[in-house]
């Protein structure tokens, strides 16, 4: 076959095509052809996973071992080649529809570990702390339904408030959704209007809740600021299958969090409130 004398790569290392006009050939470990195309820029077209093929070809690649061959020609000669060599190959690909997969439903153990993932990814803006695991404590609830106690951990993070804004009201909005019918209902909001708050507004916090486990997330950027200079203070966990950043050592959150006047956000007082109640979440894990 004309193709085997082409240059290749593997799926896998499709980025490393060059950035040039030419003709593909997918071809597996057996070299059977699957599909021929063109491509104005190679690269371009093959780049991430932008190919209409790739969903289909990405899903049997380590049982075939898919492999990317290419032949350099002008433009103008491009819709001729494709022709050309689909006559000559017959590729199975090129003669059906594409398949269209349906995205399996994000699970709640699934969006709360991606929603820690993201924010605890490091950025140019928060190259140290973009967000930080302060504590827990538990907290018994009667359950609506059987009338009985429930006794819930409650994991208080601290995050700023573009992550606030952000991944945590997007996945509160996404869960009022069909998209988000299946964490529907894990979403909630803890409100309060007894916890006297330096402007006066009420106490509102998302909270997430898996199971037994409940994620409250404070916007708290002044706190994050501040601890910029105690990064000895803090240590990196595991939670949720995540590696998040956590605080050590609690007894430096009184002369942290301190009221800043009309500064103060309303999580933040909600923090000092709740403060005799946290406990060090190495506790928890161990």
């Amino acid at each position: 076959m004309e193709w085997q004398s082409w240059p290749s790569l593997s799926l896998n290392q499709r980025e490393k095509l060059p950035e040039q006009p030419g003709i593909y050939v997918v071809v597996d470990t057996d070299d059977q052809v699957w599909y021929v195309g063109k491509a104005v820029n190679l690269n371009a077209r093959w780049y991430s996973k932008s190919h209409h093929r790739y969903r289909q070809l990405s899903r049997t690649n380590n049982k075939r071992g898919y492999r990317l061959h290419w032949q350099i020609f002008t433009i103008a000669e491009l819709s001729d080649k494709e022709q050309q060599y689909i006559d000559l190959f017959k590729p199975h690909l090129n003669y059906t529809r594409v398949r269209k997969y349906a995205k399996k439903a994000i699970q709640p153990h699934q969006e709360i570990s991606r929603l820690l993932k993201v924010i605890n990814r490091k950025t140019l803006l928060f190259p140290n702390i973009r967000s930080l695991v302060l504590g827990y404590y538990t907290e018994i609830i009667e359950n609506e339904e059987t009338s009985l106690l429930d006794e819930y951990v409650v994991i208080s993070i601290a995050v700023g408030i573009n992550d606030h804004d952000g991944p945590i009201m997007n996945s509160c909005q996404k869960s009022l959704s069909k998209k988000g019918i299946s964490i529907k209902g894990c979403w909630k909001y803890y409100e309060s209007d007894d916890i006297e708050t330096t402007s006066g507004k009420p106490v509102v916090i998302p909270i997430f809740i898996l199971e037994n486990v409940v994620y409250q997330f404070l916007c708290c950027p002044n706190l994050l600021m501040k601890l910029e200079n105690c990064l000895c203070e803090l240590e990196n966990i595991e939670i949720a299958q995540q590696s998040v950043l956590a605080l050590k050592d609690l007894s430096i959150l009184p002369e942290l969090v301190v009221n800043n006047g009309r500064f103060t956000l309303a999580s933040e007082d909600y923090l000092r409130f709740r403060m005799p109640d946290l406990n060090p979440i190495q506790d928890l894990l161990n």
